[in-house]
C-alpha cells in the first residue's frame, strides 16, 4: 500500500507570506484611504451645491428674482440693511433642511448653519452672499482648499458667477480655461471650488492640495 505525502506549509513560509502581505497593505493602504476621502469629499460638495441650487430656485419662486432681495448696503447712503442671520431666515431657512444655527456676533459676524449629516457652511452678506462650506465639520485641518471650500450666491448686478447671478464656486470673470482656474487654485486656495466645479466636483491627479 502506497501513502502520499501530504503538502502543507513551513511555519517560516507561513510568515514570509504574511510578511509580504503586510508589506503590500503598509504600500496600498494611504492610497486607498486618500481616494475614499477624495469621494467623499466629491460627494459632498456636488449633494452642497445642488442644495443651495434648489435653495435659491425655491426662494425666487417665492421672494423674487436674487437681484431685489435685500443686500448689505454697498454705499454709505443706504441703510436699513438686513443682518445675515435675517438674511438667511428670510430667503434660505424654508428651503434648506439644517439642524441648528451659531450667530458670531464678533468682528466678522459669520452666521454659521449646521446640517443634518455632519458638515456645516457659514455664510457672511455683503453685496453677494460668501459661503464657506466645511465638509468634515468641526475636524480638522479646518483650511481652505481642504476641507473648507467657498461659493457665493450674487444678484446679477454683481460681476461674479459669470456676470448672470444665482449659484457659484469662487472664480473670477477671467477663469474661462481650466488653466487658469488651477493657477489661481495653487495661488490661493479661496479659489480652488472654481476649479473643482470646472472638474465636475473630482479632485484629479494635480488638484494642488492634499484633504
Amino acid at each position: 500500500m502506497s501513502h502520499k505525502s501530504a503538502n502543507a506549509f513551513t511555519l517560516a513560509e507561513v510568515l514570509i507570506t504574511l510578511g509580504i502581505i503586510g508589506v503590500v497593505a503598509a504600500m496600498t493602504m494611504p492610497s486607498l484611504i486618500q481616494n475614499y476621502k477624495k469621494q467623499e469629499a466629491t460627494a459632498r460638495l456636488k449633494k452642497f451645491s445642488s442644495m443651495m441650487q434648489q435653495a435659491i430656485i425655491m426662494s425666487e419662486m417665492e421672494n423674487g428674482d436674487m437681484t431685489d432681495w435685500t443686500y448689505t448696503a454697498t454705499s454709505d447712503t443706504v441703510t436699513n440693511s438686513m443682518t445675515t442671520k435675517e438674511f438667511f431666515m428670510a430667503y434660505f431657512a424654508k428651503y434648506i433642511k439644517y439642524i441648528s444655527t451659531e450667530d458670531n456676533t464678533g468682528v466678522n459676524k459669520w452666521f454659521q448653519v449646521n446640517l443634518p449629516d455632519g458638515t456645516y457652511f457659514q455664510m457672511y452678506k455683503g453685496g453677494c452672499v460668501d459661503f464657506f462650506f466645511d465638509i468634515n465639520g468641526t475636524k480638522y485641518p479646518n483650511r481652505e482648499g481642504r476641507d473648507i471650500f467657498r461659493f457665493l450666491a450674487c444678484p446679477a448686478t454683481q460681476n461674479f458667477c459669470s456676470g448672470k447671478g444665482g449659484w457659484c464656486s469662487y472664480y473670477t470673470e477671467y477663469d474661462t480655461t481650466r488653466e487658469k482656474r488651477l493657477t489661481n487654485c495653487k495661488q490661493s486656495a479661496m479659489y480652488c471650488s472654481g476649479l473643482l466645479e470646472y472638474d465636475n466636483w473630482e479632485f484629479k491627479s494635480d488638484y494642488p492640495y492634499r484633504l
